[in-house]
């Protein structure tokens, strides 16, 4: 698996952006496909970094901040409960050389985090047949908080869930839509503001979760 960092990494190199301050999202001077890094409208030696993917987030001890347990909403109707917060992420080899190669360029380079003007966290149409509720589909907060999710399992979540986790398998997507503000650059050489929406994938992995079975409770009933 590759390794990925926390948005909290580059949020702490985050100074207090003006308004004058805003991403030019028509310019990816990544030059990688996995990942996007916007350039400064005014600022040349400033650049923002967008998240390319949403993960389980870990506390101080590396542990995913992550709990599923079974109970009955009846005598025949088991249900899972899943909790756990995500955070947007990058991934660290992708972004180590998108770095370097600007700073190749240009020596005296600043990365921030792409700063959202709102974001969620959406269950699409096609989930209805792990999940009978869910906690997750709501405004979150900014790129460094982490985003709170609780769902409830249909009899085939769970199911699908435990053969996850012992067969070391992806679970299911969930995804993290965010909105940027930002500006564009026209044929004419000057900007237009613009109101950006992305979305990145939230992956729920028995391969990482199976780590850790003391999260994972009575899968048995």
């Amino acid at each position: 698996m590759k390794k990925l960092i926390l948005s909290a990494f580059l949020a702490a190199q985050m100074i207090s952006i003006s308004a004058w301050a805003l991403p030019v999202v028509n310019e990816n001077v990544a030059n990688l496909g996995v990942l996007t890094i916007y350039p400064d409208h005014k600022d040349p030696n400033r650049y923002y970094i967008a998240p390319n993917i949403a993960m389980i987030s870990r506390n101080s001890q590396g542990v995913p901040v992550f709990s599923y347990f079974d109970t009955r909403k009846s005598f025949f109707k088991p249900v899972g409960i899943m909790q756990m917060t995500l955070v947007p992420t990058f991934t660290l080899e992708a972004l180590e050389v998108a770095k370097s190669r600007i700073i190749a360029k240009n020596p005296h380079a600043v990365f921030n985090s792409v700063p959202f003007i709102k974001s969620e966290l959406a269950l699409t149409g096609t989930l209805k047949s792990l999940f009978s509720d869910n906690l997750c589909n709501h405004i979150a907060g900014l790129i460094d908080q982490e985003q709170s999710c609780i769902l409830e399992l249909t009899s085939n979540g769970r199911y699908l869930f435990a053969k996850a986790i012992r067969h070391k398998l992806l679970f299911t997507t969930l995804q993290f839509n965010y909105t940027i503000h930002a500006v564009r650059l026209k044929a004419d050489g000057t900007y237009e503001d613009i109101e950006i929406q992305h979305g990145i994938a939230v992956r729920i992995d028995g391969d990482q979760l199976s780590n850790y079975p003391h999260l994972i409770q009575r899968l048995d009933i």
